[in-house]
Order: C-alpha cells, then structure tokens, then sequence
C-alpha cells in the first residue's frame, strides 16, 4: 500500500463496532498491513473492517494470550516490525510519527518498544490513580516476542533489548459501563483463577519476575510476592490509588475509577475464597 509504513498492526476483536472504527482510523494507510483477529462476531465488526482495508480473520477464542500467538504465528505478516492494538484503543499522531521512524529507518539496537497509555473513563482523561503512566510492550520485531501464557493481564515477553517510544495511546472503551462492569466480572474470575493456581504452584507461563526489572516485571513481582498476602486488598486498593498516586487530583472522576477498581479487587477476593473453600470441599469428599 503506497505511503504506509514498514510495521503490520493486529487488532483482536469480538462485537467492536462501537470502538473498532476509532482504532483503525489510526492505523489503516499508516502500516503496511493491518489485521483484525476476529473471534466470533455477531455485529458489523467484520463489514467495518474490510470496509476500512483491514484484513479480517476469524479465530476461535483461545485466551488472550494464546489469541495473539496464534495471530503472531499464522497470519500472514511480512513487515520486521508488528503493533498490537486493541480495539478500544488509538494511536495517538505522535506515536504513529514514532513507528513510522522505528519501522522504516530500521537501525536501533531494540526488538521491542514500551509505548504509554492513558485511560479515558466517563469520558475523563484519568492521569493520575496509578494508571498514568501505563507502559504496555506493544511494538516489537516479529518473531522476538511472544506473550506470556497467562489467563488475563498477560504481557510481552522480548528476545533482547527493549526501549521506550514517548508518543501515546488513548484506552476508550465506547460501550458504555454496563459493559465495562461485565468486562471487569469476567476478569475477576479469571485474576482469581490465576491467583489460586498461583497459590497451588501450579501457574504455568510464568516468568523469573524480579522487584528490581522493568516496570512491569516489578508490578508483577508484587503482584505475586506480595500482593496475595495482604489484606483488605480492595482497601489497599483505593488508599494506594486515591491518596498515594494522586488519583484525589482527578477529581470526582478519580474516586469513581478507584473506587471501581476496588470493587473489582474485592470481586477477585471473593471469588479466590470461592475457590478455597471448593478446594477443602473436594478434600473432605476424598477422604
């Protein structure tokens, strides 16, 4: 395609009619190729997309990590250099201009790039509640990196060095809070599935995370050593989002994100005693 750039995006969808038409406005006559990842949707999805040039490809559900695998493994990408957006996500011009540079001149040291995030919520820009910034690997040579196998909250794992690009994604889930909770109970269900496997030293896919590595694998290192033992983690939650990092300074629309996000902790406390206790059940009827 003339004028595009030397990088392929991907894009997994399923019913993002509402948000998809957003993401690939800011990606279609920038990379070389961009493919939506689809797996099974019932609204325009699939019309939006090969209206707009993308290449559509239906893939049943695997996981979200197994998803983009696969993606990285059979679709036909031809660039060096490969994008993962989500469909609720933008690429923001001063972040495309930073791809374009990467993909074409070709000549750093890294195979894969930190890019920013920020999260707009009740149509607010939140910059502060521990989620500004938020650094995702989301831009790396293909065949260099791969996600971790995880069952949700995965992330990129890079063969080599890694940098940091300074233009930005915009987070805007256009479907309203109805589903934007519905996402969320999900997600707990599958944060306490991966914490009790955890806790059973079961958890596959997971790397050697250390406090003093990037900023990811710090929050992960927490995230295992010790997160799980504190307690009333939905009120660690909010005191850590609210006062230590500043999400008081986002004003209403800031308690409504930490106080979201700690009921969503809570959730995921719940449902990990769910699970400890079907656990002792099975013990008991084994005896």
């Amino acid at each position: 395609m003339a004028g595009t750039h030397n990088y392929s995006v991907m894009i997994p969808t399923k019913n993002e009619e509402a948000n998809l038409p957003f993401a690939l406005a800011s990606a279609v006559g920038r990379a070389r190729a961009v493919f939506v990842l689809d797996s099974g949707s019932s609204d325009s999805t699939e019309k939006i997309a090969r209206d707009s040039g993308a290449q559509f490809v239906f893939q049943p559900w695997l996981g979200y990590a197994r998803q983009k695998n696969w993606g990285l493994d059979n679709l036909p990408i031809t660039t060096p250099w490969v994008f993962i957006l989500d469909a609720d996500e933008v690429i923001t011009e001063t972040l495309a201009a930073e791809l374009a540079t990467v993909a074409d001149t070709d000549q750093c040291q890294e195979n894969g790039f930190y890019v920013n995030r920020f999260f707009v919520f009740l149509g607010k820009r939140i910059r502060h509640c521990g989620y500004y910034p938020s650094w995702n690997l989301r831009f790396f040579r293909h065949g260099k990196a791969r996600y971790e196998e995880r069952e949700v909250h995965e992330h990129m794992v890079v063969d080599g060095q890694v940098g940091y690009l300074k233009g930005e994604m915009e987070h805007n889930d256009r479907r309203g809070m109805e589903f934007y909770i519905a996402k969320h109970n999900h997600y707990s269900t599958l944060e306490a599935s991966e914490l009790f496997r955890i806790e059973k030293g079961t958890a596959e896919g997971t790397m050697a995370f250390s406090f003093f590595g990037g900023p990811i694998e710090r929050r992960r290192w927490i995230k295992h050593k010790i997160w799980p033992r504190l307690p009333a983690k939905w009120l660690v939650r909010f005191g850590y989002m609210y006062f230590l990092r500043l999400g008081i300074l986002d004003g209403l629309t800031g308690f409504h994100f930490c106080v979201f996000l700690a009921s969503y902790e809570h959730q995921i406390t719940l449902k990990l005693i769910e699970l400890r206790g079907q656990r002792a059940a099975s013990r008991i009827n084994e005896q």
